[in-house]
C-alpha cells in the first residue's frame, strides 16, 4: 500500500474553511487519512511505516475537479448525425475509453455522465472502477428519455428513430416508465430526461415537451430505486416542472422567467448551467466556420441565461459546474475548468463559490459527497497540486502547465505524457463532399476558385454584356 505525505503547500480543502499554510495531508492507499498541521500529520505518518514525501513547493493543494456534464460516448461531435448514426457501439466504446484519459489528465478526477449512446457510460464506469482503463470516477447515465418533440429526437418523422441514438423515444407515460426501469436494471446511476429542444432543433426550444405528471412519475420511480434524475431543460417551463416533480438538478435553465425561478428557489433545486458550450462557441465559433444563425441563437441564450441565473445565484440556488464535454466547442480534456470562470463572469459568483461548484457542491448534488469533492480524512485521495491560487484567479485551473500533480485514489497520474491523437475514420463523420456549404457555381469559380476556365480569363471575357437583339420578321 502506497503512503504519501503531501506538504509545503497552501491547502484549500473546499469544505468552506479558509486556506491553510503549514498544513500537510497523509494518504494511505486510496484514501486521505489525515489533514492538519505538518508536525501532527508527519508524526501520524511516521507511526504507520514507510512513506514518500510530495513537496508542493508552495503551490495550492486542492481536491480534484468535478465536471458534472460530460458525454464520453459522443466523441467531440459536430453534428447530430455523428452523435446518433455514425460509429458503432464497439468502436465508440473504445474511443470513449481513450478520451477519458484526456479528461483525467486535465485534473478532472470525477465526472457525471448524464446521457449516453447505448449503455456505454455504465461500462466505462465499471471498467474504471475495476482498474481496467484509466479515467475519472463516473456517475453514469443512460440514454435520454425523450419524446418526439425534444432534443434527443432530432430527425424528421419519416426517419425511423435509430437504436444508436442518445435518446430513447417514449411518447407515453407507460413507455417512459418501462424505459426507466430497464435503465435502472442495466445499472445507471442517473436517469436523464430531454425536457425540451435546443438551438439546433426545430421544435420545443422555449416550451416544455413533457408533462409535470410524467416527470413526477419518473422522479418517483427513480428515487424509489435509490437513483437520481436530471433533465435537459433550456425552457423555464421544463425547469420549473422538473423542480416541482422533485428532480435532483436541472441542466441549462437558460430561459426561465422570474416565476419559473421562484419555483426552482422554493424547491431548492440545483442548476448546472453548462455555459461553456455557449460561451466557447461565441468566442471561437466564427474562427471555425459556425453559422451566423447559430451564433445569434447562442448569443440570445447566453444573454438570457446570464440575466436569470445571476438572479438565481442571489436567491441562494446551488450551482454545479459542467461543460457538456464531448461536443466540438468543449472537447475532452481542454476546457473543463473554464465553466468555473463562466460562473464568475456570467453569474456573478466569487472565485471561491465557483471553485466549490466544481468540487464540493458538485459532489453533493450527484450523490458522491461522502467520497469526493473535499480533502477530508476518509475520502478518496483525489488531489491536485496547482501552481497558482484559484481563489485569487479561477482561470489558473485551465492552464494544464500549472498542474504539478494529479492524484486519483492515491495513485499519481502521469499527466505530462500526452495522450496520442488517433486517426479519424471517414465513417465517424457525415459523408459530405466537402466541409463548406458551398456549391461550385460559376460565380463561386469566377470570384474564389484558384483554377478557372479559359473563357473566364480577363482576355477572353467580353468587356460588357450585350443582350441579343430581337428582330421582327414580316
Amino acid at each position: 500500500m502506497s503512503r504519501y505525505l503531501i506538504l509545503n503547500g497552501i491547502v484549500i480543502d473546499c469544505t468552506g474553511s479558509k486556506p491553510r499554510t503549514g498544513a500537510a495531508i497523509l494518504v494511505e492507499g486510496d484514501r486521505v487519512v489525515g489533514v492538519g498541521l505538518e508536525a501532527e500529520i508527519r508524526s501520524l505518518a511516521e507511526r504507520g511505516g514507510p512513506y514518500k514525501i510530495i513537496d508542493a513547493g508552495g503551490a495550492t493543494i486542492m481536491p480534484g475537479i468535478i465536471d458534472v456534464h460530460v458525454h464520453p460516448s459522443y466523441g467531440d461531435i459536430l453534428s447530430f448525425e455523428e452523435l446518433d448514426i455514425y460509429t458503432g457501439c464497439e468502436y465508440r466504446t473504445l474511443r470513449a475509453a481513450h478520451n477519458l484519459k484526456k479528461v483525467l489528465r486535465a485534473g478532472v478526477t470525477t465526472i457525471c455522465a448524464p446521457g449516453s449512446n447505448w449503455n456505454i457510460n455504465v461500462a466505462l464506469r465499471d471498467a474504471v472502477n475495476a482498474g481496467m482503463i484509466e479515467g475519472p470516477r463516473i456517475s453514469a447515465g443512460g440514454r435520454y428519455i425523450t419524446t418526439d418533440n425534444a432534443i434527443a429526437a432530432a430527425f424528421p418523422t419519416h426517419i425511423v428513430h435509430p437504436q444508436s441514438s442518445f435518446g430513447i423515444l417514449c411518447n407515453t407515460r407507460d413507455e417512459m416508465i418501462v424505459a426507466v426501469r430497464k435503465q435502472l436494471k442495466e445499472g445507471v446511476d442517473i436517469i436523464k430526461v430531454a425536457g425540451d429542444g435546443d438551438s439546433l432543433t426545430s421544435s420545443g426550444l422555449l416550451a416544455g415537451t413533457i408533462t409535470f405528471e410524467d416527470l413526477q412519475a419518473i422522479a418517483e420511480l427513480t428515487h424509489m430505486m435509490g437513483r437520481r434524475c436530471t433533465i435537459h431543460a433550456r425552457s423555464g417551463q421544463s425547469a420549473a416542472a422538473a423542480a416541482r416533480a422533485g428532480f435532483d438538478w436541472v441542466i441549462h435553465a437558460s430561459f426561465m422567467t422570474d416565476e419559473d425561478l421562484a419555483v426552482v428557489v422554493k424547491h431548492r433545486t440545483p442548476i448546472n448551467p453548462t455555459l461553456s458550450l455557449l460561451a466557447n462557441t461565441l468566442d471561437w465559433g466564427r474562427d471555425v466556420g459556425a453559422s451566423d444563425g447559430l451564433l445569434d441563437a447562442y448569443k440570445r441564450e447566453l444573454d438570457a441565461a446570464s440575466r436569470i441565473l445571476t438572479k438565481a445565484h442571489r436567491e441562494g440556488v446551488v450551482f454545479i459546474a459542467g461543460t457538456d464535454a464531448g461536443q466540438g466547442p468543449v472537447p475532452y480534456g481542454e476546457w473543463h475548468a473554464r465553466e468555473m470562470e463562466h460562473l464568475v463572469h456570467y453569474v456573478g459568483m466569487s472565485n471561491e463559490e465557483a471553485l466549490l461548484a466544481g468540487t464540493r457542491d458538485a459532489a453533493r448534488v450527484i450523490g458522491m459527497g461522502d467520497m469526493v469533492g473535499t480533502i477530508e480524512a476518509g475520502k478518496f485521495a483525489d488531489i491536485l497540486v496547482v501552481d497558482g491560487n484559484p481563489l485569487a484567479d479561477i482561470t489558473v485551473l485551465q492552464d494544464k502547465q500549472r498542474l504539478k500533480l494529479v492524484m486519483k485514489g492515491g495513485e499519481i497520474v502521469d499527466h505530462l505524457d500526452p495522450v496520442p491523437q488517433p486517426r479519424v475514420y471517414r465513417w465517424e463523420k457525415p459523408q459530405l463532399y466537402w466541409s463548406e456549404p458551398q456549391l461550385m457555381t460559376q460565380e463561386f469559380v469566377r470570384s474564389t476558385a484558384r483554377v478557372k476556365p479559359a473563357w473566364m480569363s480577363e482576355a477572353s471575357s467580353p468587356t460588357a454584356y450585350q443582350p441579343a437583339k430581337i428582330v421582327k420578321i414580316a
